[in-house]
């Protein structure tokens, strides 16, 4: 079974699309789709022998020759003509940025992306490039983790607050979103207490008027 974390990016992914799976690791997420009847075909790339050679060994063991594609690629440099939808996952935000500088991002349907940090810092870079951001999903897997779903297609920029805490989830406010913002109110509240200090008042207003629906 696998993680929450990959299970909603799983849910993120259209019926009978091929997909490349940059970073792929053991290839639970690429399994996942291939098992469940939601792809046919899927990359899984890796930059290094040592996660390539994970991944030729989950083909044996899941018998998934032909369909489970392994790839040696820095990105998505090998990536084939038919890929139809990108997954990058568990990196960090200036790694997703140079694999996204490094490919023509056009050419794909849409990606799916879950940041390790800087999850402001992504939107910030989608919106200055004016894509689209289409889906979000915050989910708790032992941390919050946020998911973003993006086209190339053309889009106004964000406003800051849409940059800072997502545009999809701002609208949404689904139960997991308000858990997410009351949990980094009370981080923010307790570090103001222990340092005595008022540094995060602007922060702790903010979140607080988007809890209780106030105007900012």
């Amino acid at each position: 079974m696998i993680s929450n974390r990959l299970l909603q990016i799983a849910m993120l992914v259209e019926r009978n699309k091929v997909v490349f799976d940059v970073g792929s690791d053991h290839a639970l997420l690429p399994c996942f789709l291939l098992e469940n009847v939601i792809c046919e075909k899927v990359y899984a790339g890796e930059i290094a022998e040592g996660p390539l050679n994970n991944v030729k060994e989950t083909v044996k063991k899941h018998h998934l020759e032909g369909k489970l594609i392994p790839v040696f690629s820095d990105g998505l440099a090998k990536a084939e003509d038919d890929v139809d939808i990108v997954i990058i996952s568990g990196m960090g935000y200036h790694t997703i940025k140079h694999i996204l500088e490094s490919c023509e991002v056009e050419r794909y349907q849409y990606f799916l992306i879950q940041s390790n940090t800087d999850v402001d810092l992504l939107r910030r870079y989608l919106s200055e490039k004016n894509y689209t951001i289409e889906d979000e999903r915050i989910v708790f897997d032992g941390f919050y983790y946020q998911v973003i779903r993006f086209s190339a297609d053309l889009h106004e920029p964000y406003s800051e607050l849409e940059i800072k805490y997502g545009p999809v989830l701002l609208k949404r406010r689904d139960e997991v979103f308000i858990a997410y913002l009351k949990d980094q109110l009370d981080k923010l509240i307790k570090i103001n207490e222990i340092a005595n200090k008022s540094q995060f008042d602007e922060k702790i207003s903010e979140i607080e008027k988007i809890l209780y629906n106030k105007s900012l």
